[in-house]
């Protein structure tokens, strides 16, 4: 016998929802009983559920992931309008996108009606909190014969949310300097004026810091880490444009030379690049420290690269390892 949908809702709003709590990100939430997690705090991802679906080869999916917070909301809704009028999405039609009044704050919800090319017809509901510098999305995917049954629930998904500030991994250490201590890897640096760590978007980064958003857009600090190997820094000089071109087509080189660096030399490159509809500048440094050797990248604005060039600099020099045992670098490579 088939039980019908609306039966079976109402049975699973009477059981227990499933306590999901992530210090890490953040974030703690209740999650429908028969929603069954599939991930949790994997990069940007808080967690991903699968929702049961009369097709069993193409279940729904609830999740929530983590970004950088904008300037505003209303931002974000601008962004969006302007991607469904350049042509939106792939069998995808904008069916709303508007900020919200909700329990704490303000939100944006964006539905997406989608027809795609397997058949059927699919809503795609996103609701975008800001907390903590961070920017939570609620991401709910589902076909619409379960949608009348799965919407209240998501709805009380995102009520349920809990928010406390994210597990940067980073501690400061001097508030007039704004100089922060990687907790695990026992690395520090001053950071500009108004800057602080947030939640890295890759598990490789060691360390991921931010400055005030501009619109979408939030210039930001990255620090990876590899085991020692040769690094033969003057022979990067002269290979390290043409790795980066190759790795990324269209990118411009604008300087690749070696600068002091403590008591030795690190190579600092300065490429611009496109980031999406963003003209970006990153300087890097690559250099060997006592432990690992590093690299050490600022990613900005290009329109406001020259007048924060010289913070960054000074930032940079001001990186030291501190003593005391730590952990071996994260492998892979961060996006």
């Amino acid at each position: 016998m088939t039980i019908p949908l609306t039966i079976l809702a109402a049975v699973l709003a009477s059981a227990e929802p499933q306590a999901f709590d992530s210090p890490r990100y953040g974030l703690k939430v209740e999650i429908p009983p028969d929603w069954s997690i599939a991930a949790r705090e994997q990069d940007d991802q808080v967690f991903v559920a699968i929702i049961p679906q009369k097709d069993f080869e193409r279940p729904g999916a609830v999740a929530c992931e983590l970004g950088m917070a904008p300037e505003s909301l209303d931002d974000y809704r601008t962004r969006i309008d302007k991607t469904a009028q350049r042509g939106g999405r792939k069998s995808g039609k904008l069916a709303a996108n508007r900020l919200v009044k909700g329990v704490g704050g303000e939100r944006l919800e964006t539905i997406w009606e989608f027809h795609p090319d397997s058949g059927g017809f699919w809503r795609e509901i996103s609701i975008r909190i800001v907390a903590n510098r961070q920017l939570y999305t609620f991401i709910l995917n589902v076909e619409d014969s379960i949608h009348a049954q799965a919407r209240p629930l998501f709805d009380q998904l995102v009520s349920s949310a809990r928010f406390t500030p994210p597990n940067t991994g980073a501690d400061l250490l001097a508030k007039g300097s704004n100089r922060w201590i990687q907790r695990e890897y026992k690395f520090a640096l001053d950071l500009p004026p108004g800057w602080a760590p947030a939640l890295a978007p890759s598990s490789v980064a060691l360390l991921f810091a931010s400055g005030a958003p501009h619109g979408v857009w939030t210039d930001n600090l990255l620090v990876l880490a590899h085991a020692r190997r040769d690094l033969d820094l003057q022979k990067l000089v002269k290979e390290l444009p043409d790795q980066l071109q190759h790795e990324e087509p269209g990118c411009e080189v604008l300087s690749c030379k070696l600068v002091p660096h403590g008591d030795a030399q690190a190579l600092e490159t300065i490429v611009r690049t496109a980031r999406g509809p963003f003209s970006m500048t990153v300087l890097e440094l690559r250099f060997r420290g006592e432990r690992f050797d590093y690299e050490v990248k600022y990613t900005v604005e290009t329109k406001r690269f020259d007048e924060l060039l010289p913070g960054f600099r000074k930032s940079l020099d001001s990186f030291k390892e501190s003593p005391g045992p730590i952990a071996a670098p994260r492998a892979g490579k961060a996006a």
